[in-house]
């Protein structure tokens, strides 16, 4: 499968595609780059950013905003374990791909 053009997950009937990944040099708090992606040919996510974890895993964040009361506001992200694995397998797929470049 090409990760590149589309990624359906078995589960949820989402798919995934036209991921972009733009890497980031120097970047703080684990960034490496940052994604975005059409699922269902119908909805544009941009903003995704790609994390490496102290620990040395890579993963996704979803933007948001912090309240005054620092709680914090996802503007989206997936709601199921099954939606979370496809958007995961789509981008991290794309990144690896990318080779040395990226993770």
């Amino acid at each position: 499968m090409n990760v590149a053009e589309e990624t359906r997950g078995p589960r949820t009937g989402l798919s995934v595609s036209e991921v972009k990944i733009r890497l980031v040099d120097g970047g703080t708090d684990g960034l490496i780059g940052w994604a975005s992606c059409v699922v269902n040919g119908a909805l544009y996510l941009n903003n995704i950013a790609i994390r490496r974890t102290r620990e040395g895993s890579i993963i996704l964040t979803y933007p948001g905003k912090r309240s005054k009361r620092d709680q914090k506001y996802f503007f989206f992200n997936p709601i199921s374990r099954e939606a979370k694995e496809t958007l995961d397998v789509a981008i991290l797929g794309k990144l690896q791909g990318m080779g040395s470049r990226g993770a």
